[in-house]
């Protein structure tokens, strides 16, 4: 419980002074996702802390130095699913980072989709 707990407060601290304009809804979720910037310069691990159809925020201990516009390939595994896509850096925090998912086979886009529903059901009860 206090895991959860802890959880929760780093994901409010996340979100801390962020204008909301995303176009979707997001789902807390528990996920070890891994990031490369596609031209290779960097690869890091973080916790997923949050998703959606359009994205997703990563926390991380490594020190980012991405720019809004990087585009990056994400794989993560999540509810026995394994997602890999292509994603754009939309923001650096100073403990983690948000992307903008941008291409995905239609198989994971099926399997996220159902992820979503998944933890909307769970979020709900």
């Amino acid at each position: 419980m206090e895991e959860i707990e802890e959880y929760e407060e780093r994901r409010q601290v996340a979100q801390e002074g962020v204008v909301e304009r995303r176009q979707h809804t997001r789902y807390s979720v528990d996920a070890w996702a891994e990031v490369m910037v596609k031209d290779g310069t960097m690869l890091f691990r973080g916790r997923v802390l949050d998703i959606s159809q359009g994205g997703c925020y990563i926390e991380t201990e490594a020190r980012l130095r991405l720019s809004p516009g990087t585009p990056v390939e994400i794989v993560f595994r999540a509810h026995d699913r394994v997602f890999q896509c292509e994603a754009t850096c939309r923001m650096v925090r100073l403990r983690g980072a948000g992307f903008l998912f941008e291409s995905m086979s239609a198989k994971v886009r099926a399997g996220l989709e159902g992820l979503i529903r998944e933890l909307s059901r769970t979020e709900g009860e």
